[in-house]
């Protein structure tokens, strides 16, 4: 993501409750059965997030695997509204037996952008089940989902939810904040109901796959994150432009909202006649129908198909007045080009410029990252103002009307670096964050490297190499709050901050480029790329990959390269204290270098 933050409106979810009939007390089995997977049923857990988890530890549900989500949309663009047959149907796997489970869905919000929408019906492996939205519970509460302390419920950017004289629990949710509140605005408010929560009419037994068939209709919307921006379903001219990270997914459909969530997807969009459909992998079919009740002008369904897994906050499905190329490239992809038609010709025919770029980047990039992941790629010109430019996984998305080429390196970086290899959690957006700015200094390094006579000359490649030390080196003078926060360790508030997410990061990434060589590096994320593609990374993942990269095996030299992660990603250096930044940096860079 390429963020930038711009005024929002106010959004506070109303916590309400609805659902088909009353949830009862959990069901507990304990019965066993000949085919195995039953022993002791219960709730799966309300959330991912571990204990003590301070950055959106609301998101993500327990007790099952996603495997694969069916999107039938049915959409009229005119009015911005889902209509009667809209629903998902979200084929998981259980983990254990399940008496109930949860979704994240958030149907309302105080934002007049905000979603509206109502939930009309809920299946499992086609049965009636019952179901109603809760409130989220801090992670690893020991009285469960359905604690009655409404302490247990409070929101907060920092743990203990609202200072220590106040609940020393650790928060529930992040607040949503609007872009004029400070950090702790609403620090000690209670959570919005945005569990629902689904009780089948018989306990899932571990291991079973199942299907939830989620029906609904509405208004969707965006959703006000921790740091006053807002992301989700923007409205646009004619109809929507969707970019959503880090959770506002689940303010147009429910989902397990968490990165590490990645079902495969088929999006069966019906929409408008002359409205155009955009969403993940490759377009499969186009079908026209005829005038109906609902769409009395006639209609077209879009079958867009991602058999590769997408994570949650990458769920592209925009509609709209789109003009949608395609073509089969010479490197064997399929490349999609999409801009809303209410940009003007010139700024259309100037983004048209960068956006057929993005098969040459594509190229340059796989250079170092290994074969692209993806069977296509895409770029999609919104025509809304939203807050940032976002990797959507085969379409990326810009906002605004405008496409620039240094943010197109960054978001098709992504692809790689988030998209195929996700994040583990929040606290991890740094290290793709911190690959995707490492392209925007490739980019600029490249284009040293032309003007020096090309990547086959001797100048050239020195021209590149110098760009990346001058980058380097331009941010390691940087003083006072540039380093004051460590990059692991945000808080909704700062978890797209330049300085520790995207910039600090980056940094770090060239000096590891110079401790272990332009060879042994490319080896490193290629192996990355193959070990952890199609899932998800963790920190220590990360780290112990570029350990086995070091180009001496020695226990110094291991110990070294620790206290460079932890330098880098893991400490803070606030302006007054004594030590100013990590001491630890490359070869021929500024600082004390790296002695192994």
């Amino acid at each position: 993501m390429a963020r930038l933050l711009r005024s929002t409106a106010l959004a506070t979810a109303a916590a309400t409750v609805a659902g088909f009939g009353l949830v009862s007390a959990p069901l507990v089995a304990s019965a066993t059965s000949a085919g195995g997977g039953w022993g002791h049923c219960s709730a799966g857990a309300h959330s991912l997030s571990p204990h003590g988890a301070r950055v959106y530890p609301e998101t993500g549900n327990g007790g099952y695997r996603s495997v694969h989500t069916d999107v039938h949309m049915v959409y009229d663009a005119g009015s911005n509204t889902f209509l009667t047959g809209n629903n998902v149907a979200l084929t998981d796997q259980a983990t254990q037996c399940l008496t109930s489970f949860s979704l994240d869905f958030e149907r309302t919000s105080a934002n007049p952008d905000g979603p509206n929408l109502s939930v009309q019906s809920v299946t499992v492996n086609g049965h009636r089940a019952r179901f109603a939205f809760a409130q989220p519970t801090y992670p690893g509460d020991p009285k469960g989902a359905n604690d009655p302390n409404p302490a247990a419920h409070e929101a907060s950017q920092q743990s203990p939810v609202g200072g220590p004289d106040h609940n020393p629990l650790p928060p529930a949710c992040t607040p949503e904040l609007n872009g004029d509140q400070g950090q702790d605005a609403l620090d000690g408010t209670q959570c919005p109901a945005n569990k629902l929560v689904i009780t089948p009419a018989f306990p899932i037994r571990d291991g079973q796959r199942f299907t939830v068939v989620v029906s609904y209709t509405g208004k969707p919307g965006v959703h006000n994150d921790g740091d006053g921006s807002t992301e989700g379903w923007f409205a646009a001219p004619g109809g929507s432009f969707v970019t959503t990270e880090p959770v506002g997914t689940e303010d147009w459909m429910p989902l397990n909202d968490y990165p590490t969530a990645k079902p495969s997807y088929d999006f069966y969009d019906t929409v408008n006649a002359g409205k155009t459909a955009l969403a993940n992998g490759q377009l499969k079919s186009v079908s026209h129908h005829g005038p109906s009740h609902q769409f009395p002008a006639g209609s077209v369904t879009y079958h867009w198909s991602s058999g590769a897994p997408v994570a949650s906050y990458l769920v592209e499905d925009s509609v709209g007045n789109y003009t949608l190329t395609s073509r089969r490239a010479s490197d064997g992809l399929r490349y999609y080009e999409a801009q809303d038609s209410s940009i003007s010709a010139k700024q259309q025919t100037a983004n048209l410029a960068i956006m057929n770029q993005q098969q040459d980047i594509t190229d340059f990039e796989s250079q170092f990252n290994g074969p692209f992941p993806f069977a296509s790629d895409g770029v999609v010109v919104g025509a809304p103002a939203a807050s940032f430019e976002e990797e959507m996984q085969t379409m990326i998305t810009f906002a605004g009307g405008e496409i620039d080429t240094d943010t197109l390196y960054h978001e098709n970086m992504h692809q790689w670096w988030g998209d195929h290899v996700t994040e583990g959690g929040y606290t991890m957006t740094f290290y793709k964050e911190g690959l995707a700015t490492l392209a925007e200094y490739l980019f600029a390094a490249r284009t040293a490297e032309t003007k020096a006579g090309g990547p086959g000359t001797a100048a050239g490649r020195q021209a590149f190499t110098s760009s990346l030390i001058a980058q380097f080196n331009k941010l390691y003078a940087k003083t006072g709050s540039f380093w004051s926060m460590a990059p692991s360790n945000p808080t909704a508030a700062s978890l797209f901050s330049d300085s520790e997410t995207y910039s600090r990061p980056g940094a770090a990434y060239v000096a590891l480029w110079q401790i272990l060589g332009t060879a042994r590096f490319t080896h490193v994320l290629q192996t990355i790329q193959r070990q952890y593609g199609g899932a998800s990374i963790t920190e220590p993942q990360l780290e112990a990959a570029f350990q086995r990269g070091l180009p001496v095996q020695s226990h110094a030299c291991h110990a070294e390269l620790s206290q460079f992660f932890t330098q880098w990603f893991d400490t803070a250096y606030p302006t007054a204290s004594g030590a100013k930044e990590p001491t630890i940096t490359g070869p021929g860079l500024n600082g004390p270098g790296f002695s192994c």
